[in-house]
């Protein structure tokens, strides 16, 4: 289902959706295909969050073992599959529904792995 907005042709944000013009800044990704955009207010709170990480000690060389789940592979082409859509204006519940029954599985598995030790 396409979302028709024909009276706010504006850019919008990828992450939160505001218009170009509720925003300060609206900066573009380097790819034409997907075009994604992102808002000057979502990358403080993503410079907020990357400060938390640094903050709590966690190592950015180390990786995540939620990476090497037998379902990342496909949480990961579903998170690819929404950004896409979400990003050429489609709706993308689909894929966010996907994407979350499968980040609750994984982190379940990891869970009871851990408990396990």
């Amino acid at each position: 289902m396409r979302r028709n907005d024909q009276a706010d042709e504006s850019l919008r944000c990828s992450f939160c959706h505001k218009s170009q013009k509720s925003v300060g800044n609206l900066i573009s990704s380097p790819s034409d295909y997907p075009r994604a955009y992102i808002c000057d207010e979502c990358i403080v709170v993503c410079a907020a969050i990357l400060e938390d990480d640094r903050r709590q000690g966690s190592d950015p060389g180390e990786r995540n073992p939620l990476l090497d789940h037998p379902l990342a592979p496909e949480f990961l082409t579903t998170a690819e599959r929404w950004v896409v859509l979400e990003s050429i204006g489609d709706d993308g519940a689909k894929e966010l529904a996907e994407m979350r029954s499968l980040a609750k599985r994984m982190v379940a598995g990891q869970l009871a792995r851990g408990s396990q030790r």
